[in-house]
């Protein structure tokens, strides 16, 4: 429970400054509400808690299903890969390749113009109209008949998903304290979109003609219009917009972040925050450990079905067979966000972050072993490797929640985020070159590259975590200097974390 002191004259004059509308670019949009619980006025732990109830009932099944449809959309080809949309396209050689990749070619071109667009405009709005335009671009995709119809189609549904991941993330911060989101973040990012795209997949089997690959486009299509809309009307831009909660709750809300030092919003541009984003260590620390993680999801996402089947299953059989894929991924969020909750809950004085990254990696990197060397006739076993080598979820999921705790200035926090949805891109666009179709179905040189990338990926987040414990080092020790440390005149200032001495890095 944060310590609620009474306001000095000086924080009075600030706040009063703020309502009235004289400072306005300087601050966060929540500093009119940084002072409203002193005194008599302060809250409960049980009304707080009953708060955090009613965000966790609203808030995470909106962001889960934001998560769950990205995930499930940008892998229909996969599915109609099965039902002879490769045919019916002319994706001969490694064209099918360059169709997985075309998705995030759109996505890295438009990672930072989405990232100002987060930015500037109210962000469940812009999730609105994204969605409402990807569900059409679906939908006109189950019209293609030819290569460079699918390419241009793909490209522009990358440019549309772009601000979904990074706006779910941007909420998250709004209404959750860092000690609160891991769990948030791990409900929100699961792999349960294969409990969407296996039944369906299964059952368009049962159609004649060339409308079964088709018609994968056309059923998910439609529920992302669908789902548009209830986006449009359930989620709120930020917590001093939203009126699902009364005016002391969104006072609770914020008074539980403000330790953080990280802040709600800011819609106002500063170009120091960008220069600041691009000149930190930390920041092309994680961009690499994003590009080193995300290899498995830009090979396996694409060609997981294929490997399947060439196991000998029937297309039908080989959708109802990806299906635990995302079962893993689930059981791998849940085990290491829970395990990040549960350890700074009992032992919150304890950093154990990259601990539990570690731990999500090496689980993979044994699975990538065994689908390296394991033989085609092994069958049970290669299909328990795969499915394994889908645990690279969880320490990607907990990184994700690394950099947004440790990222503090709105455009620093859009500019980061975008810079780190780029390496996903890259990533992703990299990774299904190294599955060569004349390879298939063992693609040894697709899985040597998932298993160096595990490699990578553990000695990247071990420099992160030692320059994250340096620097906390190196501000103890400037803090000690100046006597106690007094966060009052840093609150809701849009500081980053380099201007504010008191902001406390997570590793």
């Amino acid at each position: 429970m944060a310590d609620h002191k009474v306001m000095s004259a000086a924080d009075a004059e600030d706040t009063h400054s703020i309502k009235m509308g004289e400072v306005t670019s300087d601050v966060d949009v929540a500093a009119a509400y940084a002072h409203h619980l002193t005194g008599e006025n302060a809250y409960t732990r049980k009304e707080a808690t009953r708060l955090r109830w009613k965000l966790d009932f609203r808030l995470v099944p909106l962001l889960w299903f934001n998560v769950t449809l990205g995930a499930m959309d940008k892998v229909t080809t996969a599915t109609a890969a099965l039902y002879g949309f490769k045919t019916d396209t002319d994706l001969t050689g490694d064209r099918y390749s360059w169709v997985g990749s075309a998705f995030y070619f759109g996505y890295l071109f438009w990672c930072l113009p989405s990232g100002s667009l987060l930015q500037r405009l109210p962000v469940a709005k812009l999730m609105f109209v994204a969605q409402l335009l990807w569900g059409c671009v679906l939908i006109g995709t189950g019209f293609a008949n030819n290569f460079p119809t699918l390419i241009a189609l793909r490209v522009i549904l990358g440019a549309l998903e772009a601000p979904i991941v990074p706006g779910n993330f941007l909420i998250i911060s709004m209404w959750y304290p860092r000690r609160e989101q891991p769990l948030r973040t791990g409900l929100m990012y699961t792999g349960l979109s294969v409990l969407f795209t296996g039944p369906i997949g299964w059952g368009i089997g049962f159609l004649s003609g060339d409308h079964q690959w088709r018609a994968m486009f056309w059923i998910t299509g439609g529920m992302t219009i669908v789902w548009a809309c209830v986006i449009g009307l359930f989620l709120p831009d930020n917590p001093v917009k939203a009126k699902f909660v009364t005016e002391r709750q969104k006072a609770i809300v914020i008074d539980k972040i403000r330790g953080d030092q990280t802040g709600v919003e800011n819609k106002t541009f500063k170009k120091e925050q960008v220069i600041e984003a691009f000149l930190d260590p930390k920041t092309w620390l994680m961009f690499f450990f994003q590009i080193w993680i995300s290899i498995p999801n830009g090979g396996l996402t694409n060609f997981a079905p294929l490997i399947i089947k060439g196991l000998g299953y029937t297309s039908q059989r080989s959708t109802l067979l990806t299906m635990p894929t995302g079962i893993m991924q689930t059981v791998a969020s849940y085990i290491c966000n829970g395990g990040v909750f549960l350890t700074l809950k009992y032992l919150p004085q304890k950093q154990c972050r990259t601990a539990w990254v570690l731990f999500g990696i090496i689980i993979g990197m044994i699975a990538a072993i065994f689908l390296y060397t394991l033989p085609l006739n092994a069958l049970h076993g290669r299909l328990a490797a795969l499915y394994c080598s889908y645990f690279y979820l969880g320490p990607y999921i907990v990184s994700l929640g690394i950099n947004t705790a440790n990222t503090a200035g709105h455009t620093k926090k859009v500019t980061v985020n975008a810079l780190i949805f780029i390496a996903y891109c890259v990533s992703n666009i990299i990774a299904p070159q190294f599955f060569k179709s004349n390879q298939a179905p063992l693609y040894p040189l697709g899985m040597g590259a998932i298993l160096g990338s595990y490699v990578l990926s553990m000695i990247t987040i071990v420099l992160y975590a030692a320059y994250c414990w340096n620097e906390n080092r190196r501000r103890d020790k400037v803090d000690a200097a100046k006597g106690a440390r007094i966060h009052s005149d840093t609150d809701f200032k849009d500081l980053t974390d380099k201007q504010n001495v008191h902001f406390r890095y997570v590793w």
